[in-house]
């Protein structure tokens, strides 16, 4: 079976080394072919064009940024007319509603479809520790587990196609969550002048701690957010996406909201390309000279 990976950015490039590491034969197509040069020292193919990415492919896996990006490269004409009998894995965070949208138009040109978002980020990436969560027919989860554990042990089948989707949203949106509660805390510690050990002693200790509070501490700390595990402009998209997902079904989504609005004045702050663990920047601005 070959594999084409399409997207070879910061969770597609790890991707597919995990591919080629697991013993997969891989064709990688990103828009920016650069990026996509060091896989081939590692044994892929680089794809000339999409339609030899899916032309010469058994399935498709699809990291990419939105459905936006997976609809001009996979529902051009020459592109179409290559998809019947091939199976798309999307693998990117999206609506569950394109989601769905996109398995009719994949069905539409005969072929088949489903949806495996993942939880983790680069270091998981890396070591194939993702937790993958599928949405689709059990029999293609059946036929493509093998694949889909190149990325993670123990994938889950959580349903049809725009379950996994939603619930990709739903935890996503505790990242952000999470990493404004979180900086906000720490801005109330610094500020009260309290040793920052003893506060994450009591935290650690607590069963308010998550994992991603040491993981982040030390870059907030520093203010150093470079070199991003998940961009401030990727968590924005998604929230914006849950968002969305949440009035459709008539939740409440002011504290998201807030949330938003947070993550957005970091991007406007021009820090869209950094960690989003940059929103602290926002939360707690540095004191100018005449403050201190």
């Amino acid at each position: 079976m070959k594999t084409a990976l399409i997207g070879t950015g910061l969770m597609g490039f790890p991707m597919a080394q995990r591919l080629l590491e697991t013993g997969h034969e891989v064709i990688v197509f990103n828009r920016t072919a650069l990026k996509a040069q060091p896989l081939v020292e590692q044994g892929a193919r680089i794809a000339s064009s999409m339609d030899d990415a899916v032309e010469s492919s058994d399935v498709l896996i699809f990291m990419v940024s939105n459905a936006r990006a997976i609809d001009e490269l996979l529902f051009v004409r020459r592109t179409k007319a290559v998809l019947k009998n091939k199976t798309v894995i999307q693998m990117s965070t999206v609506a569950p509603q394109e989601s769905v949208a996109l398995k009719g138009r994949v069905e539409a040109e005969g072929g088949s479809y489903m949806e495996a978002p993942v939880l983790g980020s680069i270091p998981q990436a890396k070591n194939g520790t993702l937790i993958v969560m599928a949405g689709g027919s059990e029999e293609l989860f059946t036929k493509w587990i093998d694949l889909l554990r190149s990325f993670g042990y123990d994938p889950v089948l959580v349903g049809g196609v725009g379950k996994a989707a939603a619930m990709k949203l739903a935890l996503n949106q505790l990242i952000a969550s999470h990493a404004a509660a979180f900086s906000l805390s720490l801005g109330i510690i610094e500020e009260n002048g309290i040793e920052m050990d003893t506060f994450m002693d009591v935290l650690r200790s607590s069963a308010l701690f998550a994992p991603m509070f040491d993981n982040k501490l030390a870059r907030i700390q520093l203010r150093q957010f470079e070199s991003p595990h998940f961009p401030v402009k990727h968590l924005l998209k998604d929230v914006n996406l849950c968002m969305d997902d949440a009035r459709r079904h008539n939740l409440a989504v002011d504290a998201l909201e807030g949330i938003r609005n947070i993550l957005q004045r970091t991007i406007d702050a021009g820090m869209a390309e950094l960690d989003y663990s940059a929103l602290y920047t926002v939360v707690h601005p540095e004191k100018t000279q005449a403050e201190l």
